[in-house]
């Protein structure tokens, strides 16, 4: 059941939080984007190779034109390039634009960012290839602009953003560009032939690329990913003020309020009959005294007012304003007091501060006022040390555990209001300095607390990461051999082999290690190899590669059929087989060997032991309940690394977690608890489920005392229309 935040409350309103662009990638939608990924670039690298020829010629042309010898050589070299190497560049770019949309879609960034220490100025070359990118992209864009927009908003919906842009759409002009370069770059071709390559390329592209695009929205338009452009491709911009105009209203604010203390203090005073107060009594100078135990009132009366202690949370302003100290203060001194002793109660209030936080803050109530009273720039300003010192206490109850460690903080945090205390009579800097000490404090406690959550979390992300590789392991498995297999002229036997059984030692790898582990890698190479060695060997150079790389091949096959605990007839069957077509392979036209045919007999006894699914494969997905995309759903998607959430329990209590690490694959959120000892795992639906509910909130630490004065305005405004 949905609850209604106080006025003061520093819990975020959920309808104003900005929308999150963190999308979530399914083993379902995974398989979406390969196949636009597979559209795009096949699509490019066809159109490419319709053109090469076309290419060359223009090449020739321009090296006959050139009237700088370096500039010619570009063009033969590059001409050269595709005349003898075309297929083998072409497959380079395809396999780095691979790589490049892998690593988006694993949520890794293809460059660091760099250290400012160690900036340069571009070299001419480095300007030169930069330049040919930007205008390249700038050319494609142009000509692709209503296509992209589609694929934009396609792209957006289908990895669950509100919107996105060409730089983080892979499969947008810029990615495909860079992929084109480092395809190059991969080949060791020297820069200027790449950027004279890169400029055909665009030639060709510039043309063909509207068409692709075209044939991509199709895809993602069959597969449901917004048909209708109308909804859902609006932007929703946001005109958030400058720091400037926000702490000019801030002021204007303040100065909103002093203006209706006056005017309570005038209305009070005439109902009162005019009064002023006593002649020579001073307030803020007796407030000392009380500071202290007791203060005199004129008359010869004394006042105290009861004892505060860090146990007890007393609104003792009130108490004050019950006194007969009261009726010797000015009509606007008691407006003051009546709004600092409102201050606290809000504070009091807050149900983010533990109660013993909110003592401590308590032990201040006389200072505060005092200081309020000496400087009214407390009502004006966010930034008044008064304020920074209750803002910084306010904050550190995110660090107060209850153990001991909590309780140890909660000391330091109690000698340093007892300085206060002891110190403040009319200087100001006393608080300016126990604010910066607050400050400080809160800042160490959570930058230890980010090392310590960054060590104990781990071994949770690592069974996270694993539990989300299993489920999409099939997909991407599927897709390696796909590709691997893509035009190759391979029989059966090879093919069966690496669909039902290496797949699974890929599988193995992918769950334990990730698409960059080395036992994955290696074990694609191997397949590679094997794709390659029962290829026919024309000539002699392929024989001899052959002869020398099949010792190891077969033992590394041998090795994964061992891993995978394939059953030792399947195995032999398969190595028999696989001398024939190597013998196939190296036969100079010549009929080939004929694979033996297996009979009804042999497949029943092969057949009985059955080979067992690999251990870690995950489990078949159940149909999960449809999602609701809400502000909720938004607001969790757009939760970071740091923020506090404030989850709520039947029997009334609440325990707030800190947000260590989010899956890039699933959208997984692990939280820690104050300590970062312990911690818990939640899914996006769940917890947007529970934020819906309010059994969950998201904690914005933000000003209490901003928070405070903005419920005290309201007050104020009615006060004023009563009087």
């Amino acid at each position: 059941m949905e609850r209604e935040m106080p006025d003061n409350s520093v819990v975020v309103n959920l309808n104003q939080f900005e929308r999150s662009r963190r999308g979530q990638v399914s083993a379902e939608t995974l398989s979406i984007l390969h196949g636009s990924r597979d559209l795009l670039i096949e699509g490019a690298t066809r159109a490419l190779t319709r053109q090469t020829e076309a290419m060359e010629n223009a090449l020739l042309a321009m090296a006959e034109r050139a009237p700088l010898l370096e500039t010619r050589n570009a063009y033969y070299s590059a001409q050269g390039i595709l005349n003898r190497q075309a297929n083998e560049l072409l497959s380079a770019c395809k396999d780095a634009y691979y790589k490049s949309f892998n690593d988006f879609v694993q949520g890794r960034d293809k460059t660091a960012t760099p250290d400012l220490s160690e900036l340069s100025l571009l070299g001419d070359q480095d300007f030169e290839i930069t330049l040919a990118v930007d205008k390249a992209t700038a050319r494609m864009h142009f000509n692709c602009a209503e296509e992209l927009v589609a694929l934009n908003a396609r792209l957006a919906r289908l990895l669950g953003r509100t919107e996105l842009s060409d730089k983080d759409n892979p499969l947008a002009p810029r990615p495909l560009c860079e992929s084109l370069l480092d395809g190059m770059s991969g080949m060791q071709l020297d820069q200027s032939v790449r950027v004279v390559l890169l400029n055909q390329f665009d030639l060709v592209l510039t043309t063909e690329l509207a068409q692709i695009y075209q044939s991509v929205n199709r895809f993602l338009v069959d597969a449901g990913i917004l048909p209708d452009l109308k909804g859902g491709t609006k932007s929703h911009a946001r005109n958030p003020a400058s720091a400037t105009g926000g702490a000019a209203s801030a002021t204007a604010a303040g100065n909103d309020m002093l203006k209706m203390f006056e005017q309570l203090a005038g209305s009070s005073g005439r109902a009162a009959g005019g009064g002023a107060g006593i002649p020579g009594f001073s307030l803020v100078d007796s407030l000392g005294q009380l500071q202290s135990g007791a203060m005199m009132l004129p008359g010869g009366l004394r006042f105290e007012l009861p004892m505060l202690e860090a146990s007890v949370i007393q609104n003792v302003l009130r108490s004050l304003q019950e006194s007969p100290v009261m009726k010797a203060a000015s009509p606007l001194d008691a407006v003051l007091v009546d709004a600092v002793a409102m201050l606290f109660d809000v504070v009091f209030d807050e149900a983010s501060i533990p109660d013993r936080l909110k003592a401590q803050i308590g032990r201040l109530q006389i200072p505060v006022l005092k200081a309020a009273m000496l400087d009214r720039n407390f009502f004006l300003h966010s930034n008044h040390p008064v304020r920074r010192m209750l803002d910084a206490i306010a904050t550190l109850a995110v660090h107060l555990p209850d153990n001991e460690t909590g309780n140890a903080r909660l000391d330091a945090i109690s000698e340093v209001v007892s300085r206060v205390l002891d110190s403040f009579e009319q200087d100001i800097a006393v608080f300016e300095s126990a604010a910066a000490e607050l400050e400080t404090m809160g800042a160490a406690l959570e930058e230890t607390l980010e090392e310590t959550v960054d060590v104990s979390l781990q071994p949770d992300i690592a069974q996270i990461r694993q539990s989300e590789r299993a489920e999409l392991a099939p997909v991407i498995v599927h897709d390696f051999i796909n590709r691997a297999l893509k035009d190759q002229s391979v029989g059966d036997i090879v093919r069966e082999f690496l669909r039902r059984d290496w797949a699974q030692l890929l599988s193995q790898d992918y769950v334990n290690e990730g698409e960059q582990g080395a036992h994955f890698n290696s074990h694609v190479e191997t397949m590679r190899e094997l794709i390659w060695s029962v290829q026919p060997k024309v000539d002699m150079d392929a024989r001899l590669m052959l002869v020398r790389i099949l010792p190891g091949l077969l033992k590394r096959l041998r090795e994964g059929t061992v891993e995978i605990e394939l059953p030792q007839k399947l195995a032999d069957r398969f190595f028999a087989n696989l001398v024939i077509l190597h013998a196939n392979a190296v036969r100079p036209n010549a009929q080939p060997v004929p694979l033996p045919d297996i009979t009804p007999e042999e497949i029943d006894d092969l057949m009985s032991a059955p080979v067992e699914p690999p251990a870690a494969a995950a489990p078949e997905a159940k149909p999960a309940p449809p999602e609701v995309d809400d502000e909720f759903t938004q607001l969790a998607r757009g939760l970071g690394k740091g923020a506090w959430v404030e989850f709520h329990y039947d029997d009334g209590t609440f325990r707030w977690a800190r947000l260590g690490w989010v899956s890039n694959i699933k959208n997984t959120y692990l939280f820690s608890d104050q300590d970062g000892m312990n911690s818990f795992s939640i899914s996006l639906q769940r917890l947007a489920d529970k934020l819906r509910s309010g059994e969950a909130v998201l904690v914005e630490r933000k000003s209490i005392t901003e928070s405070a004065f903005g419920k005290l305005m309201n007050l104020f405004r009615q006060k004023l229309g009563h009087a």
